[in-house]
């Protein structure tokens, strides 16, 4: 169809759900290095690392989204680098399945509210490969326990 918008996304896994990311916010994909814990940090923050020249906080997309069952063996995940216009940080996920294309229209938004969590917001669902996968707009850095 002409005039559609079509953008990529890296489709990633949580325990047997999936998730896509549009990559224009990924400036990277990585294995997980040992990471520093910060005392009072938010639940869902792992930890935090160095890349390149900064120090960024790692979120657990698994906590955040309050999946169950047990977190895959560490060389199974990986980090999402993310960045947006407020800031930059990791992103740590159970594996990651593809990177590929949609076109805007192939997005179904929800027929109701759908809350994911304060901290992440979502488009809509999209149908790949016989699973419906949650297509995120955004996702933002939790603020530590004690400010």
């Amino acid at each position: 169809m002409q005039g559609e918008v079509v953008s990529d996304f890296i489709i990633f896994t949580i325990g047997e759900s999936h998730y896509a990311l549009d990559v224009s916010h990924i400036e990277r994909i990585d294995q997980i290095p040992s990471l520093t814990p910060i005392p009072n940090a938010h639940p869902f923050i792992d930890g935090m690392m160095t890349y390149q020249e900064n120090t960024l906080k790692v979120i657990n997309f698994r906590k955040m989204t309050d999946a169950r069952g047990m977190e895959p063996v560490l060389s199974s995940q990986k980090l999402l680098i993310y960045r947006d216009t407020k800031g930059l940080f990791a992103i740590k996920v159970d594996a990651i399945q593809d990177i590929t294309a949609f076109d805007e229209g192939s997005i179904k938004p929800y027929a109701h509210t759908v809350t994911v969590g304060q901290h992440l917001w979502t488009r809509g669902v999209v149908e790949y490969k016989q699973s419906l996968v949650v297509v995120i707009d955004s996702v933002e850095l939790p603020h530590d326990e004690a400010a």
